[in-house]
């Protein structure tokens, strides 16, 4: 039997940070509707010196619009081949590949850390949403005042369990396969297809999917399903700052969120 398309409607918010840094948002997010492809991703520099400093003003933002270019183009050339998980992959591996040529216009000295950015790339097709999934940013979705999560907040993880500083996150466990806690950034490291997760979700009629960058996570999964279900992406972002870092409303990451209701 073969299903009838559900037809749906989406909303999105991106606003910048509230930091004493002068640093732009780094947050990326593409909805193609007539494709199917939603991606949401979180930039990551740690060089700070970068914000101040022409051309490098933002070099996770240069590397997050390299993402978005490069891997929508790749799935809309791929759109209708057979296996949604192949092109996915395919999509982040040209991506990655793009980015590891703008990482050489400077010296590994001169970065400290490679700029990077990750998040959640993904396709609708025949009612299925497939999806990869790296770093900090969640997906949720909103079914009979339930919710799901998928995306893992994986450089949480090695914080928590390893009680390290940024900084160190960053540097011992990146695109590390043989490290347990490796979590996958797009920074143009080789090993970068080998930490990518791959999983689907079948939709039903009246779900409501949300892709959104990790400034709005604890908002997401401890605020009340039936709630966030009506509100609108900019009312999720405004609400979600009683979860900021203290003095609340006055320190937070930049915050981005796609919502597809169906």
């Amino acid at each position: 039997m073969i299903l009838e398309k559900l037809k749906f409607s989406t909303d999105f918010a991106s606003v910048p940070h509230k930091r004493e840094l002068n640093k732009p948002n780094e947050d990326r997010l593409l909805i193609d509707e007539e494709n199917g492809i939603f991606i949401i991703l979180d930039g990551v520099t740690r060089v700070h010196k970068e914000y101040d400093s022409s051309p490098f003003a933002s070099a996770a933002g240069d590397v997050g619009d390299i993402f978005l270019k490069e891997a929508h183009e790749y799935i809309k050339a791929h759109i209708k081949d057979s296996d949604p998980k192949a092109v996915l992959y395919g999509a982040a591996d040209t991506a990655n590949t793009k980015i590891k040529k703008y990482r050489k216009i400077k010296s590994q000295e001169e970065w400290e850390f490679y700029p990077a950015t990750l998040g959640i790339i993904s396709i609708l097709r025949d009612n299925t949403l497939h999806y990869i999934s790296v770093g900090d940013c969640l997906g949720v979705l909103l079914r009979h005042n339930s919710k799901i999560l998928f995306g893992r907040e994986l450089s949480l993880e090695a914080v928590d369990l390893n009680k390290v500083n940024k900084t160190a996150r960053y540097m011992y466990y990146c695109n590390q396969p043989g490290n347990e806690l490796s979590y996958t950034v797009f920074n143009g490291d080789d090993a970068v297809i080998e930490g990518l997760e791959y999983s689907f979700i079948d939709i039903h009629p009246d779900d409501c999917v949300i892709l959104a960058s990790d400034g709005i996570g604890n908002y997401l999964k401890y605020e009340k399903a039936a709630d966030i279900f009506f509100q609108s992406a900019e009312e999720i972002i405004s609400l979600s700052e009683k979860y900021d870092t203290p003095p609340y409303a006055e320190y937070a990451d930049d915050k981005s969120l796609i919502k597809i209701s169906f």
